[in-house]
């Protein structure tokens, strides 16, 4: 009978009616019936979309059948497809309302579950793929939703159907728990809130708390209160919170509310007045502002009146709210305003209501239970919620609660800081902090201040970071410091910001927040030195609490850090004296070149082509001052790189989406000699993406001693014969004052750095160049001072030699015109090596494997390696060094951990290591010595070498 009825409504039914969207704003589409007894209406008491939404009054068991056009499901659709609305229920309920897909024959073979037990808006998206079911027919004409047990109500809004493409960061939540298990991968670590909310306390509840627990608690309670004062309500936040409060027209109706619907940014709607999370911080704060410095009974209604509108539209416990990816970036200061209002919210008869909802968009949850090694993207999640969940343990009544939860997130945020392996987000073990699978400071920038922050919160406590913890900060700390000028860092290093991202007032903060939290040196010190005198330099001569402290014990400013510094987990060099830093980057298989969006760096293609970007001029030292600004920028010519001249409608962004192109060659980094010197070497090699020229390719080489470097190209190849292949020497904002000048033995970039070409046909030029925005298209101009070594149109086996002397002195450039101080002694695509007279360094960037019958020391190299020595009183030091990771899983992230690889060198002579090295085995015979070296990480391996 059933069968019977349902074919009779398909028949009856008018399929052009049908509709994808439904918003329920006119009427009730025909195709929507109810069985006997239960009734369908449109409502004005709540809607998510408009004014309106479907009111359906039930029986038990009753049905709301809803006829479709025909959908043939095959495995892409499975996937892709699915239904998405949004229910309200009035009453809590441990029931659920079945949705059922069915076929000519009312056959089902998809259906899926969404549990009543929440009050209020909440979001029902779900893919077929998570649907239950045996999922035999692929066929649907039709879907039914059947009623719980009891009689009752629901609304509906915002109905899809067919969704034919499904947010892939659905995220499962009280209503439908089992939903989309890509939430589950350690990469969508938003999406997974309640799926920690079923995580347990694995640490004990306290009976009841000593004297010195709670007194501290109070020192937390009391730091956190400080860092959220903002002394005077900002004016412009409260009005800010008044016009948006008026605009949302937020009314209490029925058991809820009406006014602008509350949805995530994924389908908001600006121009129908709908609001988003970025809203509730806006109106939140405001009001919360209002209340507490103004003492505005007003604000304290408005406060509490849009925090129950947030918790009825969805901003609650377990809700997803469809897809809550990147929320933390909109709700900060609802935490630390919260903790303004604290006393206020205690007293509201739905206090449990907001403080749960609080806990759980915090995620505090994953803290129940220590770290979960592996677990992806810990940036964001330091940087948004790390105080949201601070804040949260601390709001807890009860203060063994909040005891044990302060507990728990102390010990996650130490083991989070732990190294983490392969490409996941976190620290790496050279320093180098990790999101989206890359070397990423814009990202890093924020997550010091929050992490420091936290180590400042519980200094001196039982909460406080281990040191473990605090050691892997350490040495994030101390790399920022190394690849930053005074605040700024290199354009290879960039991600999809080009001229963007410097550490704020907030990161050089934590670095005496890390100082003060325990001495980390080993020298059992009261602090830790090194950061202090680190934080002096940062902070100049502001004024602080802890600049003060630290001069009263005697520290002094650090100097600018100097040496060659290895980061090939972002496969980069730094290279530093004086007050200039020289960013030297590549990419390979297991470090992408650039982050490139639809609308974000657009042009950036380049960024890792070898780049040598000289940052040194500025008071302070910045990028800017240095001469790269964004207006009139071309992006072809990032100095150092090796590219072809292009367009740039043909250098833009080639796909749809995200261009994160990795090399499919292994080697590319750098490496250094007693961390004073070093080499960077890269095989380059063009993907092969649309507006690519997939056979380009070149071997590329940086040889950095004292304030010069030698920059080497080779077997520069490819069949671009539209465009030109170039490598840029420099290219500046012009700012008056000395022009290159071709011809002469010196080019000068105007920022006192020079540059002598040996071998390559230069091009200089001081124009008005016309550009592009790397977002938004829009054209810009700028003058700028350039040079270039042009390679011809699809140029053959073509090579560059040239030399860069970083802010000489006038006896400086003389003496290196009258003798340059370096020999080539080798230049193709099998190897490159430089002997520095200076400092009697040879250095070899090894592509393929050679023997070397004409130099002193060795005999052979394996391919692929960096290899520096120099005369070390009666020895010689040797540095080794593959920068490749060596990572297994080729993947946008991966857990897959960096392998060892050996390399042996191979010695003329009898020679033993002057001290054991566990990394090091050294066979002798034959008139020859073997080492072979044990690398990881990419990082060079040194050792002294005795002649026996």
């Amino acid at each position: 009978m059933t069968r019977l009825f349902f074919l009779c409504l398909c028949l009856l039914v008018p399929f052009a009616v049908f509709a994808q969207f439904i918003g329920f704003e006119e009427q009730i589409p025909e195709t929507f019936t109810t069985s006997r007894g239960s009734k369908l209406e449109l409502s004005s008491l709540y809607y998510k979309e408009g004014t309106q939404c479907l009111q359906w009054n039930y029986l038990p068991g009753a049905t709301l059948d809803v006829s479709t056009e025909p959908l043939l499901l095959d495995t892409k659709k499975e996937a892709s497809h699915g239904i998405t609305l949004w229910i309200y229920n009035e009453k809590s309920q441990n029931d659920s309302i079945r949705i059922a897909f069915l076929n000519k024959a009312g056959e089902v073979s998809y259906w899926f579950a969404y549990q009543l037990k929440a009050t209020g808006w909440r979001a029902c998206w779900i893919s077929f793929e998570y649907m239950k079911g045996n999922k035999q027919s692929n066929e649907i004409v039709a879907y039914r939703l059947i009623a719980p047990r009891q009689k009752g109500r629901i609304f509906i809004d915002r109905l899809t159907f067919p969704m034919k493409e499904m947010n892939l960061r659905t995220t499962p939540d009280q209503q439908i728990p089992y939903n989309n298990e890509l939430s589950f991968r350690d990469l969508w670590h938003w999406c997974r809130v309640w799926q920690w909310e079923q995580y347990v306390y694995d640490l004990p509840l306290a009976t009841r708390l000593t004297d010195k627990q709670r007194q501290q608690l109070r020192l937390v309670e009391e730091r956190v209160s400080e860092a959220v004062d903002v002394k005077k309500a900002p004016k412009g936040q409260v009005d800010a919170a008044y016009k948006l409060f008026r605009e949302a027209h937020i009314a209490r109706s029925g058991s809820g509310f009406t006014g602008a619907p509350l949805v995530a940014p994924d389908e908001l709607d600006r121009k129908k007045g709908e609001l988003s999370w970025n809203d509730l911080e806006t109106m939140l704060s405001g009001f919360a502002y209002d209340a507490t410095y103004n003492h505005s009974a007003q604000a304290q209604t408005n406060y509490f009146t849009v925090f129950d509108y947030a918790i009825d539209q969805g901003f609650a416990f377990g809700s997803g709210m469809g897809t809550n990816h990147h929320y933390g970036y909109q709700v900060r200061k609802i935490y630390t305003t919260a903790w303004l209002m604290r006393e206020a919210i205690y007293t509201r008869p739905n206090r449990e209501a907001i403080l749960s909802a609080l806990y759980f968009w915090s995620a505090l949850q994953e803290t129940r239970k220590p770290y979960q090694y592996g677990r992806d993207e810990l940036l964001d999640s330091w940087n948004t919620l790390l105080m949201a969940k601070t804040i949260s343990a601390l709001l807890m009544p009860d203060e063994r609660e909040r005891e044990r939860a302060l507990k728990g997130l102390s010990r996650w945020v130490s083991t989070s800081l732990n190294y983490t392996p392969g490409t996941l987000g976190g620290i790496k073990v050279d320093g180098t902090t990790f999101h989206h699978g890359g070397f990423y400071p814009a990202y890093t920038t924020g997550v010091l201040a929050m992490v420091g922050q936290f180590i400042a919160f519980t200094g001196g406590t039982d909460y406080e970071v281990s040191v473990d913890g605090r050691q892997a900060l350490k040495s994030a700390f101390l790399a920022m410091r190394n690849y930053c000028n005074l605040y700024d860092w290199g354009i290879g290093i960039s991600g999809r910001h080009p001229f963007g991202g410097s550490m704020k007032e907030n990161d050089v903060a934590a670095f005496a927040s890390l100082a003060l939290a325990g001495d980390l040196s080993g020298k059992n010190h009261l602090f830790d030195y090194g950061l202090a005198a680190d934080y002096l330099r940062l902070v100049g001569d502001a004024k602080t609490p802890q600049s003060t402290y630290f001069k009263e014990q005697g520290i002094r400013p650090a100097e600018a850090p100097q040496g060659f510094f290895v980061y090939n987990y972002g496969s980069a060099g730094i290279f530093r004296r004086a007050n200039w830093m020289v960013t030297l980057k590549g990419y390979n298989t297991d470090v992408w070149g650039a982050e490139i969006y639809t609308q974000d760096n657009r042009y950036g293609r380049y960024q890792s082509y070898g780049s040598v970007q000289i940052i040194g001029k500025g008071h302070p030292v910045s990028r800017a001052a240095s001469g790269f600004v964004e207006q009139g920028w071309d992006w072809n010519r990032l100095p150092g790189t090796t590219t072809i001249h292009l367009p740039f409608e043909l250098l833009d962004s080639p796909v749809r989406g995200t261009t994160m192109a990795k090399s499919k060659e292994n080697f590319s980094g750098s490496s250094s000699l007693n961390g004073a010197n070093g080499v960077f070497a890269m095989k380059l090699m063009e993907r092969e993406l649309k507006n690519f020229t997939p056979d380009f390719v070149a071997r590329k080489s940086v040889f950095c001693f004292d304030n010069r470097m030698i920059c080497l190209g080779s077997g520069i190849t490819n069949s671009n014969a539209q465009y030109p292949t170039e490598t840029t020497l420099f290219q500046c904002a012009y700012r008056g004052g000395e022009k290159p000048v071709p011809g002469r033995y010196w080019l000068t970039d105007g920022y006192d750095n020079y540059y002598h070409v040996a071998e390559g046909d230069v091009r200089v030029q001081v124009a008005e160049q016309q550009s592009l925005h790397e977002k938004t298209r829009a054209q810009t101009h700028g003058v700028f001072a350039s040079a270039w070594i042009d390679h011809g149109k699809s140029p053959k086996h073509s090579g560059y030699e040239y030399m860069v002397l970083i802010q000489p002195d006038a006896s400086q450039l003389k003496k290196v015109e009258e003798e340059q101080g370096y020999r080539v002694l080798r230049k193709d695509d099998t190897a490159h090596v430089v002997f520095d007279q200076s400092t009697r360094i040879t250095a070899y960037a090894a592509f393929e494997s050679f023997q070397l019958p004409d130099d002193e020391l060795l005999r052979s190299l394996p391919a692929e390696v960096l290899v520096m020595r120099q005369p070390d009183k009666d020895c010689i030091r040797l540095s080794v060094c593959d920068p490749n990771l060596n990572i297994s899983e080729k993947k946008y992230t991966t857990k897959e951990p960096s392998r060892p690889i050996e390399k042996t060198i191979v010695l003329k002579g009898n020679w033993k290591l002057a001290t054991p090295h566990e990394q090091i085995r050294v066979v002798r015979g034959n008139g020859q010595t073997e080492l072979t070296v044990r690398l990881q990480h990419g990082q060079p391996v040194e050792c002294l070498l005795q002649a026996l």
